[in-house]
C-alpha cells in the first residue's frame, strides 16, 4: 500500500511548497526524519524527528499536516500589511519568524489522500517475471532429502498457460556442478589407465584394478540405506574420490603378488599370502579415514559425503582383497595344483 497525495501544483507554488516540502513534512508527520543514532551498548538506534499535536499525540488526520517550507517564504512579506509594519518598524521579531517559517494545512495544497496497491519491486529471473519461494530444512534434515519430500507434490501443481516451475538453490547448484565435474571424467580416467599401464608395463594388471572399483558401490549403496543418507552431490564427489583409494589399494597388492611371484613362489600360494599379507595394512590405513569421517556423519550437508566414503572403504577394500586375487588367477590361468 502506497500512501499517494494528488499534489495542487499552482496553488503549492504560490505558497512557496515544492514537491519535496510535501514529502518531507509528511514523513516528520508519520515514521519520522531520521536525523541521527546514538549507541546503546553495542546496539546502534536512530534518532527520528517526528511531529505531533497540541496534545503530543500522532497526527492521525493527515489532512492537517502542516507542510514547511524548506526554505524560508518571502511571499508574507510582499504583502502591503506585511510592507507598512516593515517600513513603521512595528513589525516585531515573532511576527517576522511566523511569517518566515510559517506552515501551510496539507488540504490546502493538496486535491486528496488516497490509499493505492503498488509493486515495489518485481522480481525477475533471466528477464521473466518470477515468484520465488524458498525454505530451509529443519535441523539436521538434508537440502537435497527435504526437496525430494516435497518435490513430487509441487510438481503435480497445475500451472497456467506461460507458467513454468524451476527449481533453484543448491538443486540447480549440484546439477550445475555435476555437469563440469564429469566434463574431464573421462580424459582422468584415461590418464589413470595409461599411468597404470606405464606403472606395471602390461595391460592386464591395470584392467583387473579397474574391474574391482565398481565394487566400491557394494559398500556405498549399505551404508547409504543404513544410515538414510541421500546420494547427492557431496556423496557423488566423495565417492569419485574413493576411486584413487582403491587404485591405491590394488596397486599395493598386486605389487606384493608380482613380488613374490617373481621370487619363486607357487602363483597360487603367491595369490593367498599376498592377500593375507596385505589385509592389516590396507585395512589400518581404511580404518583411520573411516574413522576421521564419523563427526561429518550427523552433519546436514556433508553426511552423506562421510557416509559414501565410509562404506566404499570398508567394504570396497574387504571385497578387493579376494576379488583382486581371483581375477588375477583368471587373467592369468593360475589354477589351483591340488
Amino acid at each position: 500500500p502506497v500512501l499517494s497525495i494528488e499534489y495542487d501544483q499552482p496553488t503549492a507554488r504560490a505558497l512557496g511548497l515544492s514537491r519535496n516540502d510535501v514529502s518531507i513534512s509528511l514523513l516528520s508527520a508519520t515514521s519520522g526524519i531520521p536525523i541521527g543514532s546514538f549507541y546503546e551498548g553495542i546496539h546502534k538506534n536512530t534518532i527520528y524527528l517526528k511531529c505531533l499535536d497540541e496534545q503530543g499525540r500522532p497526527i492521525e488526520n493527515l489532512n492537517n499536516t502542516q507542510v514547511f517550507s524548506s526554505l524560508p517564504s518571502f511571499n508574507g512579506l510582499l504583502s502591503q500589511e506585511m510592507m507598512v509594519k516593515l517600513k513603521a518598524g512595528t513589525l516585531s521579531k515573532e511576527e517576522l519568524v511566523e511569517c518566515l517559517m510559517g506552515s501551510t494545512p496539507l488540504k490546502q495544497i493538496s486535491r486528496g489522500i488516497d490509499i493505492n496497491w503498488e509493486y515495489p519491486v518485481v522480481p525477475r529471473y533471466n528477464g521473466q517475471r518470477s515468484l520465488r519461494i524458498q525454505c530451509s530444512p529443519a535441523p539436521g534434515v538434508e537440502t537435497e532429502q527435504a526437496r525430494l519430500a516435497i518435490a513430487s507434490r509441487i510438481e503435480q501443481i497445475e500451472l497456467p498457460e506461460g507458467y513454468t516451475l524451476d527449481w533453484q538453490g543448491e538443486k540447480i547448484a549440484s546439477t550445475k556442478s555435476m555437469k563440469y565435474l564429469f566434463k574431464n571424467f573421462p580424459l582422468a580416467i584415461i590418464l589413470m589407465i595409461a599411468i597404470l599401464i606405464m606403472l606395471f608395463k602390461d595391460y592386464r594388471k591395470p584392467i583387473i584394478i579397474f574391474c574391482s572399483i565398481p565394487l566400491v558401490f557394494v559398500g556405498v549403496v549399505a551404508v547409504m540405506l543404513l544410515t538414510g543418507k541421500t546420494f547427492n552431490f557431496v556423496a557423488i564427489v566423495g565417492t569419485l574420490g574413493l576411486i584413487g583409494m582403491i587404485i591405491k589399494n590394488g596397486i599395493v597388492l598386486m605389487d606384493e603378488i608380482t613380488l613374490q611371484i617373481n621370487k619363486g613362489t607357487a602363483p597360487i600360494t603367491a595369490l593367498v599370502d599376498s592377500a593375507q599379507s596385505r589385509l592389516r595394512p590396507v585395512m589400518m590405513a581404511s580404518l583411520t579415514t573411516i574413522l576421521g569421517m564419523i563427526p561429518l556423519l550427523s552433519d546436514a550437508m556433508f553426511g552423506s559425503l562421510a557416509a559414501s566414503i565410509m562404506g566404499g572403504l570398508l567394504f570396497g577394500t574387504l571385497i578387493t582383497l579376494l576379488f583382486i586375487p581371483i581375477l588375477y588367477a583368471l587373467f592369468f590361468h593360475i589354477k589351483n595344483a591340488d
